[in-house]
């Protein structure tokens, strides 16, 4: 298995210097981005993140995938519009949410993924410049 991950992990490295990307040039360099991705990619969603706590109400940056009907008119037209909704607009609804939801999915992932990554190069950037003052004093 080490063996495999060595040879992908090679690969990698030739097709990023293929395209320019300068990080795969210097191996040792590649093993630290690597790590440091490797770690916030598995950071679990039970794990606390700070941005998330950043950013306040889960309700107002979080995509909302529930489906509610509801009418603002009275009770006799509004009863019957919610009906229609529910039973001639829903399968098509339905179908587009199926579709979405995987979308959102995905997106919901990537977005925890970067999370951690902003927290991590936060922590190493801090850590950086703590070091950085004290052998400036």
């Amino acid at each position: 298995m080490t063996e495999l991950r060595t040879r992908v992990r090679a690969r990698l490295r030739e097709h990023l210097s293929r395209e320019g990307v300068p990080v795969a040039d210097d191996p040792a360099l590649f093993a630290d981005v690597e790590r440091l991705l490797q770690a916030a990619a598995n950071v679990a969603p039970t794990d606390r993140l700070i941005l998330p706590e950043l950013l306040g109400d889960p309700d107002t940056w979080r995509l909302e995938t529930a489906m509610r009907y509801s009418s603002h008119r009275g009770p006799a037209s509004g009863g019957a519009i919610t009906f229609v909704k529910r039973r001639v607009l829903m399968p098509v609804v339905r179908w587009l949410f199926e579709y979405s939801r995987d979308n959102f999915e995905r997106q919901r992932r990537v977005n925890h993924v970067l999370f951690a990554c902003v927290q991590e190069l936060a922590v190493e950037t801090a850590r950086l410049r703590q070091d950085l003052q004290r052998r400036q004093s």
